[in-house]
């Protein structure tokens, strides 16, 4: 057996696994019913102590120029009101994200608003986790749901959340999160490259194996929060408050206690990245976070995913020395390919966004590069979070 013939043979088997984890996505994702936004109970007949009790969580740093239009959608809720408090978490913000918020609550005096300030609890690098746990802790609502200050909502929004957790009972209902205004080309491949993080996320969770959640639209059992929220120590990742928590949830519960809420009125959008630099440094602060793993399945899938798609680069770039060694890497590009596109169409139909699938076979190859990279590069190089400086060798213990 010749070195060639070994190479092509281990990466044929890692790509059968990974191309099986598609295949089981695929399926999730069809199986997926688009909610028809039933309202909870009835919003006109039902008395108001048979409504779920709601908080909305915001962590906020330096959101002046967001959190007014978060905060207005907010208010154009169709969920009573008078159920829900809203808690806004200010993580040492330096501008004026705290004006606004009171501005805000003056205008609205009807609105249970309140902004607090973020507590650090053991260590000053888990910024976010630190405003999550702050926000629990001042909350009362039964059910809880973050979003960030920089999303715009669907009036919808909360019902649709409420609706699901009162028929089922999950622990954690995991939301869909689209961008907008995707002006530039570089913004509307980014919409493209996320239209399949968000496909993974639907279609793992359906099938029972959740991979993926997003902080900017999550509920979850205020109950359920405090009784994991100790279980691991992950303070050390300053990213991954959804996912940590999301596989905490999973640890305790089981994976039927996680849903994914498949509605058009529950979609949140948030704003791609207007730069690269930006860009990258995201991607970089999310693979940061992946050495805290603790899930088998998310661990699991998350080194099949960077593995094959390093493999198949590095035998694309050999194979310009080597004919067969291209032409195999081709073919499984080919199949890599059609295989992930019903789950992307899937959520492009649902987004209402197919006239962005001209952009798939090259997200496709762009994707491969950037997976491939930022697999490495996010276990080793420092991000920019928020105006901070993080770096993945610097571990704050201090109590």
């Amino acid at each position: 057996m010749t070195a060639l013939t070994l190479v092509c043979s281990g990466i044929a088997v890692v790509s059968a696994f990974y191309f099986l984890i598609i295949l089981l996505i695929n399926i999730g994702i069809f199986q997926l019913k688009n909610s028809t936004n039933s309202p909870p109970h009835n919003l006109t007949t039902s008395p108001i102590h048979q409504f779920t009790t709601v908080t909305i969580l915001i962590p906020a740093r330096n959101e002046e120029e967001n959190i007014g239009f978060c905060l207005h959608d907010l208010s154009a809720q169709d969920y009573p009101m008078h159920q829900v408090e809203i808690v806004v978490v200010n993580d040492h913000s330096t501008d004026r994200t705290e004006a606004e918020v009171m501005e805000f609550k003056r205008l609205h005096p009807a609105m249970s608003l309140r902004l607090i300030p973020v507590i650090s609890i053991r260590n000053d690098r888990a910024f976010k986790k630190h405003s999550i746990r702050s926000g629990v802790d001042a909350s009362s609502g039964v059910l809880i749901i973050t979003t960030d200050a920089d999303t715009r909502l669907n009036s919808g929004w909360i019902s649709s959340m409420v609706s699901v957790y009162e028929q089922q009972q999950p622990k954690m209902i995991i939301g869909p999160v689209d961008f907008r205004e995707e002006n530039t080309f570089f913004e509307r491949i980014q919409g493209m490259e996320f239209a399949g993080l968000m496909a993974a996320t639907a279609g793992s969770c359906s099938m029972g194996f959740p991979l993926m959640c997003n902080g900017a639209n999550l509920a979850f059992e205020r109950q359920a929060y405090l009784e994991t929220c100790n279980s691991e120590d992950d303070l050390m990742y300053p990213s991954g408050d959804d996912l940590f928590l999301m596989m905490k949830i999973r640890k305790r519960y089981g994976a039927k206690s996680i849903n994914y809420l498949f509605a058009e009125n529950a979609i949140v959008l948030t704003t791609a990245k207007k730069t690269f630099g930006g860009f990258f440094s995201q991607r970089i602060r999310w693979v940061s976070k992946s050495r805290g793993y603790t899930d088998f399945s998310v661990r699991t899938v998350s080194l099949l995913t960077w593995l094959f798609n390093f493999l198949l680069l590095s035998a694309l770039v050999a194979g310009i020395f080597n004919v067969r060694l291209l032409f195999f890497s081709l073919i499984l590009l080919g199949i890599k390919m059609i295989l992930e596109l019903p789950a992307v169409l899937r959520i492009l139909v649902f987004y209402r966004k197919t006239r962005r699938g001209y952009l798939y076979p090259l997200t496709q190859v762009l994707n491969l590069v950037y997976v491939a990279s930022v697999g490495i590069l996010g276990n080793v190089l420092s991000y920019q979070w928020k105006g901070r400086r993080v770096n993945p060798f610097v571990r704050n213990t201090r109590e």
